[in-house]
């Protein structure tokens, strides 16, 4: 396999090390550590392996996340530049409050992070108001493109740009959403003839949860098409959206799970050691989308088993608590629920750790096929059994199933008598038995990164090999 100017990969490597490094990287992510976000931790573990491994590793990133700053900075300080953000929505935001005094109550809500539209409210009083809200949708749709961090563009450029020209790096690696960090790389890349990849951890314009008019949508498309054509490979989550974007795009593309980091994990599972608790504990760990991930089966399996639903209780961090306590009291289960604010990283895998049994919600709908969660590499990192709710076909539950690692299903009947059986198993033993070590074996965030490592390589030769049939 070749690697740029410099021939086979072990050639390169050998002269690249003599200068004191492997490859120069450029990254460009929107969210990376001490934000704390699912983002930002797998492109922050990205940024710490590279540079592990003797690869010269730059970070543009954003700030002004409006999210809890616990998560920790794994390589030098002086490696990433958090480069400033233009709010371009202030002007809808007026609107809103100008539609919320008219109107007389609470203002629409901001869309969810997963999208730019609003999300949605009461039928309007009065056609002024109707107005208001017409203009601010219109607004939102019309100028957040490609999504609501578009005030991040000039300044990330600028900045990637200005660190290129000292860097010279071998390769950008631009990671969305938000998906203006591709068109970042798309831009840099341009203007500095650097190859890039393009790390799609979620969908952009074929994202399910999207509720675009549709003239946004062909807009979208036709800006993502021109984005990634420039791209010299595409980098995703599963092998489900791998084999969509290799289709759409013509382009090599490497599924790239997310994995754990065993240094986050460095403790063999402590079976009856931690704090006892005569409950079965169920934990989940992260937010919900409303009507897309669903607790109710287990909340109507818990109803199902009668008396015995006093020995369990469900606990939830970081979850809204009005799309949860809903739901279970009308299960009529709400004593049995927690739920609790959002913690930091590694306070949740303590969570974890102690937990019986760890909750995994995903969207029971066809299109959520290829959606693998980086939760779902941490619940096998700390080996305890998993319930999965959502799509029975889908990329987590076969990793669940395949490494016998818990129990999926949407059927209440059935999971009431999978309760039933961990309580049995805590009952007979005092704690339910951790997952065997080879449930997660090769779902390291360095087995992945290796493979990464040397899909970047591949792309590298390929971009080289271009570059030398041009001058011919």
């Amino acid at each position: 396999m070749a690697v740029g100017p410099f021939g086979s990969v072990t050639d390169a490597k050998w002269k690249y090390q003599a200068q004191g490094y492997w490859m120069k990287i450029l990254v460009l992510s929107w969210y990376f550590p001490p934000g704390n976000t699912i983002g930002a931790i797998r492109v922050g573990k990205l940024a710490k392996y590279l540079h592990e491994r003797g690869n010269d590793v730059r970070v543009v990133a954003g700030r002004h996340w409006d999210l809890p700053e616990t998560l920790p900075l794994e390589i030098p300080a002086d490696r990433v530049h958090y480069s400033n953000f233009t709010d371009i929505n202030w002007p809808r935001d007026v609107l809103r409050r100008l539609y919320d005094r008219l109107a007389g109550g609470a203002a629409p809500q901001a869309a969810p992070a997963r999208s730019t539209g609003p999300a949605g409210g009461r039928d309007e009083a009065s056609p002024l108001t109707s107005s208001l809200r017409c203009l601010s949708d219109l607004y939102t749709h019309a100028l957040n493109l490609p999504d609501n961090r578009i005030g991040w563009l000039p300044w990330a450029v600028r900045d990637a740009k200005r660190i290129s020209r000292r860097l010279r790096p071998d390769l950008i690696y631009a990671s969305g959403p938000p998906f203006t960090c591709l068109l970042a790389g798309h831009l840099v890349s341009r203007q500095t003839g650097v190859p890039w990849i393009a790390e799609f951890r979620d969908r952009w314009v074929d994202d399910p949860y999207n509720d675009y008019p549709q003239w946004r949508t062909n807009l979208l498309a036709r800006l993502e098409r021109r984005v990634v054509a420039s791209a010299t490979g595409v980098v995703t989550v599963s092998e489900p959206w791998a084999e969509f974007y290799r289709a759409k795009f013509g382009k090599p593309v490497a599924t790239i799970y997310n994995g754990y980091d065993p240094q986050d994990f460095a403790f063999e599972p402590d079976d009856g050691i931690l704090p006892p608790s005569d409950k079965l504990t169920i934990t989940y760990t992260g937010v919900i989308y409303s009507g897309r991930r669903d607790p109710s089966p287990l909340f109507e399996a818990l109803k199902l088993l009668g008396p015995d639903r006093q020995r369990c209780r469900v606990v939830f961090y970081g979850s809204a608590p009005d799309l949860v306590r809903p739901v279970a009291e009308r299960c009529g289960v709400g004593d049995l629920v927690e739920v609790h604010p959002p913690v930091p990283y590694k306070e949740s895998i303590q969570l974890q750790r102690a937990a019986d049994v760890l909750l995994l919600l995903q969207w029971n709908d066809p299109k959520e096929q290829g959606n693998c969660p980086a939760k779902l590499f941490e619940y096998f990192a700390v080996r305890r059994p998993i319930l999965g709710l959502g799509l029975e076909d889908g990329v987590p539950a076969k990793f669940i199933r395949e490494r016998s690692a818990g129990f999926f299903s949407n059927d209440p009947t059935l999971i009431a008598a999978q309760l039933r059986s961990w309580l049995a198993e805590k009952e007979r033993n005092g704690f339910i038995k951790s997952l065997p070590p080879e449930a997660r074996e090769g779902l390291s965030r360095a087995v992945q990164f290796e493979k990464l490592e040397h899909f970047i390589g591949e792309c590298l030769a390929s971009a080289g090999a271009r570059r030398a049939g041009a001058r011919r």
